[in-house]
């Protein structure tokens, strides 16, 4: 998904950059004349739907890692042509702005409730995402790289970076982190000045899958495999997730994913499974750069042991 947003991202910021930037929309107004400003292009990216609080909301998916993670904000100088100095522009996080923006989420769906009782309509989805609320990002879960960044002489553009560590984060939380232009050097800000990053906490081993396997009874004429069988794997914490065992997810059988620091697996009966002797039997891994578990594990039946090779590939 990241890599989806980073494609559009920089087709957002090579459009910017050559049509100077969308703070006018009159057909009429000359270009050519318009003053050099300074702006978010993530923000312009948001769309004007996602305008709140006076800034733009952008959604993105961390993961828990042990390993900070880089949010990364461009800055850019929206102008006819590059100037022939540095600008140097400082950015700033102000807290209060996810404290104002919840806030008036919250009052909102009061107003519209209220306004249903009135009517008699049905009461509004308070997980509608103009009511959501959003938790603080913590102060010790960023790190920023540097509140000021220039851009150089003859360029547009230049980054800010903010060290993101996920392992001091809620999996399944969604927390906001607001970024704005506090200073350019006395060019002029404009309109795209600030975004609230909703930030997605998942698990990296969760998603849909496919899968190829086999089980193999103790009487090889049962023998069976499956081929691109859909699954889905659902975290229960950051390395721990829940999957279907074999192809037998229509009989409950169920089994718990556990990833451990050196990336090996081991498998355990899922809680509330019908069958609580599935478990490791064999070599079982994960192997992060192609996102795949490889695996080998076994329940017990009535004729003795099933004996499972799968892998699981994430989508």
């Amino acid at each position: 998904m990241e890599k989806k947003s980073t494609k559009l991202y920089l087709a957002l910021l090579t459009v910017l950059t050559i049509f100077a930037s969308c703070s006018k929309t009159d057909n009429n107004y000359n270009y050519k004349n318009m003053p050099a400003s300074v702006e978010l292009p993530i923000a312009a990216h948001a769309g004007p739907a996602m305008f709140d609080n006076d800034g733009f909301k952008y959604s993105i998916i961390k993961t828990i890692s042990d390993i900070p993670q880089k949010l990364t904000t461009a800055v850019l100088l929206s102008a006819n042509k590059p100037l022939s100095k540095d600008v140097k522009v400082t950015l700033s996080i102000d807290i209060s702005g996810v404290t104002a923006l919840n806030a008036t989420h919250k009052a909102q769906y009061i107003t519209d409730s209220l306004a249903a009782v009135k009517t008699g309509a049905d009461l509004p989805d308070p997980e509608d995402f103009k009511y959501e609320t959003y938790e603080i990002l913590p102060a010790d879960a960023y790190k920023v790289q540097d509140a000021t960044i220039t851009i150089p002489a003859g360029q547009t553009t230049a980054d800010h970076t903010i060290d993101v560590n996920t392992s001091k984060l809620t999996l399944g939380a969604k927390y906001m982190l607001p970024i704005a232009i506090a200073d350019a050097q006395g060019e002029k800000i404009n309109y795209y000045n600030k975004v609230y990053y909703i930030i997605d906490i998942k698990s990296m081993y969760e998603g849909d899958a496919k899968a190829n396997g086999s089980i193999a009874f103790p009487d090889p004429s049962s023998d069976r495999s499956w081929t691109n069988r859909d699954k889905t794997l659902t975290a229960v914490n950051g390395n721990i997730v829940r999957s279907e065992a074999a192809d037998l997810g229509g009989s409950n059988y169920y089994m718990w994913l556990i990833v451990n620091p050196d990336k090996s697996v081991t498998v355990i009966s899922a809680p509330g499974a019908a069958n609580p002797s599935i478990q490791t039997n064999g070599s079982c891994t994960f192997d992060p750069a192609t996102k795949t578990f490889n695996l080998n594990y076994k329940y017990v039946g009535g004729t003795g042991d099933r004996r499972i090779t799968e892998s699981i590939k994430l989508n």
